[in-house]
């Protein structure tokens, strides 16, 4: 579809959750009929074969260029919801390049080739056929985060439980994302992997009394599904990858290492959209992140040994410390500041958080079944999250909690890890000791649970 610049009229169907842009929407629509100058151009055909297609192809869920001719659509639209078809017109135009982000390049790596600013909307249409699956699931989880927000009366302890949980940043305030940025802990609402892990973790466990094949099978459609409902962003996938291994594993009793796992991640996450490497942040902080953990995060220990094991304080510090390692150039090309207090403010924080979601994974579950049930969960969520937002509200206000550096090259990253990979990976073979065998959906989940602490 090479339109730039040109007048059109075009339908669609809308193949993401429509997200806040301002005070409008951006809809990401998938098309498949141009109308120019009074010439109508049918791009993909649907067919009753081709909606079963689709939908059996579990590629698409996740492949930003399985669907080609994307378009990104900036509009005031109340009624457009996903999986609808919608007639539009507008001006086909390239994203914006600013010198702060390419947004060409970050919408590219999602399958989005133009974007239409102020969209005139026309006829929406009912949903289509191919996508009911993921619709039911998108509903289900809005009526999750409902049930949530009837628990938890708190606003800002709403938006932080839903965050960790479901959505991520999106149901936070600008204040309180700032707050978290500065206090280095935003890392807890930009959906890192490790809710993947907590519900995992549930399903496994639910799931434990049946055979261990059985068991494995339900278990990855299960985490299958729920990624899906979350969104199937880079760090998402990433842990989804790499807790599917850990149930194979698990089943076909097998010893693989948690840094095979994430390499057989990245590989795989490459070849299916190479341009996540230079267009998608989170791809590379997930990435880089999950390295460190796994190269520096139990070698790190032997260098802090004055620090007690009591509490798990030295994991969680040698864990903070090797994620700083790794993230540090990436975290400065992106923002061009770091947290002063993030290592203590991850101390505090951290060790808390997977009884957070814990609590309010409960809580709006049991609200499906008694509200006074709901409510025991919902005090629990209510101290654990109140706690969070202080620790968060405090740190992110004492002088200088946010140093501001400047932003790096990508020569600088470049350097930055050619100095740091080789000795990472000789205290990794030093002190590894084949620590990193064995179980390998354990080590997964606390791979994922130490993401946090970046």
């Amino acid at each position: 579809m090479n339109r730039e610049g040109k007048e059109v009229e075009l339908h669609g169907v809308i193949v993401t959750e429509p997200a806040d842009f301002g005070f409008k929407k951006s809809l990401t629509v998938e098309v498949n009929k141009i109308k120019i100058s009074g010439r109508e151009v049918f791009l993909n055909p649907k067919t009753f074969g081709s909606w079963i297609k689709d939908f059996l192809n579990l590629r698409r869920y996740f492949d930003s260029h399985f669907r080609k001719n994307r378009v990104r659509v900036i509009t005031s639209c109340a009624n457009c919801e996903f999986g609808h078809g919608i007639d539009f017109s507008g001006t086909l135009n390239l994203p914006k390049i600013t010198e702060d982000f390419d947004s060409n390049i970050f919408l590219l790596s999602r399958g989005i080739q133009f974007e239409i600013v102020n969209g005139k909307m026309g006829k929406i249409y009912e949903l289509e056929q191919s996508y009911r699956l993921e619709s039911g699931l998108y509903y289900f989880k809005n009526l999750f985060v409902e049930k949530i927000k009837i628990v938890l009366s708190n606003r800002e302890e709403a938006a932080l439980g839903v965050g960790i949980l479901i959505t991520g940043k999106g149901e936070l305030s600008k204040k309180t994302l700032e707050d978290f940025k500065r206090s280095g802990l935003i890392h807890m609402v930009v959906l890192s992997g490790f809710n993947v892990s907590i519900v995992s973790q549930v399903i496994i466990s639910v799931l434990s009394f049946l055979p261990k094949v059985i068991t494995g099978l339900l278990g990855s459609v299960g985490i299958i599904l729920f990624c899906i409902m979350v969104g199937g962003g880079a760090t998402v996938i990433r842990s989804m990858i790499m807790s599917l291994i850990g149930i194979v594993a698990q089943v076909f009793d097998l010893n693989h290492s948690a840094l095979q796992a994430v390499l057989i991640a990245g590989v795989l996450m490459i070849i299916q959209n190479p341009i996540i490497i230079i267009g998608d942040p989170s791809f590379q902080l997930s990435f880089a992140c999950t390295l460190g953990l796994i190269l520096l995060g139990n070698s790190a220990k032997h260098f802090f040994s004055f620090v007690p094991e009591r509490f798990g304080l030295k994991e969680v510090v040698s864990s903070s410390v090797a994620v700083q390692i790794f993230s540090l150039p990436l975290l400065l090309k992106f923002s061009g500041a770091i947290s002063s207090y993030g290592i203590l403010a991850n101390i505090i924080v951290v060790p808390l958080i997977p009884f957070a979601m814990l609590a309010v994974f409960f809580a709006g579950s049991t609200c499906f079944i008694n509200q006074n049930l709901s409510m025991v969960f919902g005090l629990v969520s209510h101290f654990l999250l109140g706690y969070i937002l202080f620790v968060v509200k405090y740190i992110s206000g004492l002088d200088g909690a946010l140093l501001e550096i400047g932003k790096t090259s990508n020569l600088f990253i470049i350097w930055w890890y050619v100095v740091v990979i080789p000795p990472s990976v000789m205290l990794y073979r030093k002190y590894s000791n084949n620590s990193d065998g064995g179980d390998i959906r354990k080590i997964t989940d606390d791979t994922n649970k130490k993401i946090h602490q970046n």
